[in-house]
């Protein structure tokens, strides 16, 4: 029995014997926080099953409790640390819980049978273990079992795993790519070194610490400290109410995808492929009719797709990882709003982003190729800005091709929107990306691509609606991902209709 149901029962017991008097306390004012999902709720605690935030736990130490072999996970919640089952799908290990699968045929990894790029490929494997940290992942054998995947053996060597597994912000032992099925949009950040990273939890939070300018023009916590996200206040800007720009102050999520074909790709050659991003956006308003425009992913996934938009079946596919996501900084745009007349434009000013690297001149400057690297691997341009160890930002294939790639990338980007209503903007999107890869975790994976943006115009598109000032990252991708949502992902603008 959990914790949390044990105060609940004491509790109808004490008021089945006694009378209450005055107003009950609200349970939000003693930090029972009422959440919808597991991951609601912030670093150590999870989402009771009576819908609020609760802790079992600091160290696996306080378990004891609950019964031998248990651990207490990163959501401070002590689970049983035996009974990795075996599992095809993800549905085979319950809510919460996934399966570490391998294709029998590809050795991609998977969550189902329809991740696997063969129709004859099968999917097997075990429920991911629970984690508290690292140490909870790595395999020793232990009366003739490995710790972590149960498997027979005689000696440690006996529990050499297909992949190294890490202990994941879900609480969970699993291999590199688990981020296909676990948008990183909807974990809350553990700890933090910059305000951006706590921006999943809403514009209000920031980054308890004082600041210093780090590589990249960033600010980060000085000296090198972490420190732990904090609520803090929204600011909307004091901007005159009699400008048109005021009506569209507040917090909006923004769908954006981008069309893309790509030409050198190991296997097929010639993809295409989606960029399809979820963005939480603030708009404030200061003076004149100017709007300032702040954008924090939430969510990145690559959808590869044929142009006649019948299903796709991959072979190969990219993941991004939750790191990558996390590195990201705030893109930063303005728009000057004249008029909020339904049919009026909403044209934004161009933002210039890079990735993995430093140039002395953002917009001009030549990004450095795998050449470069081989060249000279300690070159300044090359920043590891996801702080993975490797040079660049990383991001993970699946599929019959395998590994982590190394890439640097300048992203352009222009919304060429039309206002529809005071809760919603669509339009075209220009879009100007480049991107290298300067290594890879395999000789295999080190290729040379072109990339254009579709020559379908309405492919690449960007759609605004307006939410609540409270949203989270979290909000923003459970309300993008419904069948009917006005943000959910589409191959052409036109898809979802009018509001």
């Amino acid at each position: 029995m959990r914790a949390d149901q044990i105060l609940f029962l004491l509790a109808a017991f004490i008021a089945g014997c006694t009378s209450t008097e005055g107003t009950p306390v609200d349970q939000s004012a003693l930090g029972y926080l009422a959440c919808a999902d597991y991951f609601d709720c912030g670093a150590g605690r999870y989402c009771s099953e009576s819908g609020t935030c609760f802790t079992d736990c600091r160290t696996t130490a306080d378990c004891a409790l609950f019964g031998e072999n248990t651990i207490c996970n990163r959501f401070g919640q002590c689970l049983e640390a035996e009974g990795r089952n075996r599992c095809s799908s993800h549905a085979d290990c319950g809510p919460n819980r996934y399966c570490n699968g391998i294709c029998s045929a590809s050795g991609a990894g998977c969550g189902a049978p329809e991740d696997c790029p063969y129709d004859y490929d099968e999917c097997a494997g075990k429920c991911a273990a629970p984690c508290g940290q690292d140490d909870d992942c790595k395999e020793t054998c232990v009366d003739e079992r490995c710790t972590v995947t149960n498997d027979r053996c005689e000696t440690d060597a006996d529990c050499v795993r297909l992949r190294e597994q890490e202990c994941t912000p879900v609480g969970q032992c699993m291999r590199p790519g688990w981020e296909k099925w676990i948008s990183p949009g909807k974990l809350p950040p553990t700890h933090c070194t910059r305000d951006s990273q706590c921006k999943v939890l809403g514009w209000q939070y920031v980054c308890d610490c004082d600041k210093e300018t780090h590589r990249g023009g960033i600010e980060v916590c000085a000296g090198g400290n972490h420190a732990d996200c904090v609520e803090g206040n929204l600011d909307l800007g004091d901007g005159p109410a009699s400008s048109p720009a005021h009506g569209f102050v507040g917090v909006w999520g923004m769908r954006m995808e981008v069309g893309s074909v790509t030409v050198g790709v190991p296997l097929v050659n010639k993809q295409n492929t989606y960029s399809t991003n979820l963005f939480l956006v603030k708009m404030s308003h200061e003076e004149g009719d100017l709007i300032k425009i702040d954008q924090k992913a939430c969510e990145i996934q690559l959808i590869n797709f044929n142009d006649d938009d019948q299903p796709f079946s991959d072979l190969a596919w990219m993941v991004v990882p939750h790191l990558y996501i996390r590195a990201l900084p705030i893109i930063k745009q303005t728009a000057e709003v004249t008029s909020a007349v339904p049919g009026s434009a909403f044209e934004t000013s161009q933002s210039c982003e890079t990735r993995g690297l430093v140039l002395d001149d953002p917009v001009k400057d030549d990004l450095p190729t795998h050449d470069d690297f081989l060249a000279d691997p300690n070159d300044h341009r090359f920043w590891d800005q996801d702080e993975d160890g490797n040079a660049g930002m990383t991001t993970m294939m699946n599929g019959i091709l395998r590994g982590a790639i190394y890439n640097v990338q300048r992203w352009k980007a222009v919304y060429h929107g039309e206002i529809l209503d005071a809760d919603h903007i669509r339009g075209l999107s220009s879009i100007e990306n480049q991107q290298n890869v300067i290594s890879a975790s395999t000789p295999t994976l080190i290729y040379k691509t072109t990339t254009e943006i579709h020559r379908e115009a309405d492919r690449t598109f960007h759609r605004f609606q307006r939410m609540p000032d409270d949203t989270s990252c979290a909000d923003l991708i459970r309300e993008g991902h419904h069948e009917d949502s006005w943000l959910r992902h589409t191959n052409h603008m036109m898809d979802v209709p009018d509001p």
